[in-house]
């Protein structure tokens, strides 16, 4: 699940705009090796992401060929459910939510006018709810599943469905209607918060009729000078956990990001779940990061890792 935060730290994006039509073509790849008490692995996703917009019409496409899936598998094997990268891996790029579609994991029509925005097509639902300014671009930023979204939210990525965005100042209200494979049928989606320069607070609300399951998640940021804090909480009508809490702070200075987290899913039908994430990057030149990763999973038993990421994008 990718999201891409374009800000003065963000190398420059590739465009040009010809009779009102902006292009925008941007690639990332992303290359991680983990190692854990269950052995190791490595993994490399690439993005290549093609928008084209005027005023009131555009297009977007986000094309992933990946190889590898790192140490997942092996996680998963053992019945973990918090998994050491919530990247997109070759595993879930390759007959994407049982679509028999590779790699295309994005492509939609965005119509907009003044403060109304519609979106249909080929959707990833995590790019405009529970969004969090510190805690939600594995690429970037922590890449503990836990860390990147609410685990007890039910998010669908890349199938087809529509979403709509109504913003008015610091207000923003977002609906949609997305297919739910592979864990639910139609999921039905809607979020209100407030987004200022330097803090954002959302609250999102899901309903799958066909599960008879629904639930709430509230996401939230702050940033103070060099300084960024976040957390995020979550519900659902579910008996395995009663809640899900998570937190943290980031420190950037120059070309040096440090960021603490906690995630914490309180059982009731399955264990406790507790994950503790810390990581250093450091940006060797504008395109280019190169990030120092340990967490720490207690789940079905206590166990660590430890990793190294490069990311260069274009």
């Amino acid at each position: 699940m990718l999201i891409v935060f374009f800000d003065a730290a963000s190398p420059p994006v590739h465009k040009h705009v010809i009779e009102d039509i902006e292009h925008r073509f941007h690639f990332l790849s992303t290359a991680v090796y983990q190692t854990s008490k269950y052995g190791g692995g490595v993994y490399n996703t690439n993005h290549l992401i093609y928008e084209v917009n005027n005023r009131r019409l555009g297009f977007f496409i986000n094309f992933s060929p990946s190889l590898g899936n790192g140490i997942n598998k092996k996680m998963q094997e053992r019945n973990f459910s918090s998994l050491p990268s919530a990247d997109d891996l070759e595993g879930s790029v390759r007959n994407i939510n049982g679509n028999e579609r590779d790699y295309l994991l994005e492509a939609f029509v965005k119509l907009a006018r003044e403060n109304v925005e519609l979106i249909v097509g080929l959707v990833d639902t995590t790019v405009f709810f529970d969004t969090n300014r510190f805690a939600n671009d594995e690429v970037n930023q922590f890449l503990n599943t836990d860390l990147v979204n609410n685990p007890l939210s039910l998010l669908p990525s890349y199938n087809i469905g529509m979403i709509l965005n109504f913003n008015y100042s610091i207000f923003k209200v977002s609906s949609a209607i997305v297919d739910g494979k592979p864990d639910a049928e139609t999921v039905y989606l809607l979020e209100v918060g407030i987004l200022e320069e330097n803090y954002n607070l959302s609250l999102h609300y899901f309903h799958a009729p066909f599960n008879e399951l629904k639930g709430l998640g509230v996401s939230g940021d702050y940033s103070f000078n060099n300084l960024g804090f976040f957390f995020r909480w979550g519900i659902n009508s579910s008996d395995e956990y009663a809640y899900f809490i998570s937190g943290g702070i980031t420190y950037n200075v120059s070309k040096h990001t440090f960021g603490m987290g906690f995630a914490h899913r309180k059982g009731n039908e399955f264990a406790d779940v507790n994950v503790g994430e810390a990581y250093y990057r450091y940006r060797l030149l504008t395109n280019l990061h190169l990030t120092l990763d340990y967490q720490y999973i207690d789940e079905v038993e206590n166990t660590y890792v430890v990793g190294i990421r490069v990311h260069f994008e274009y």
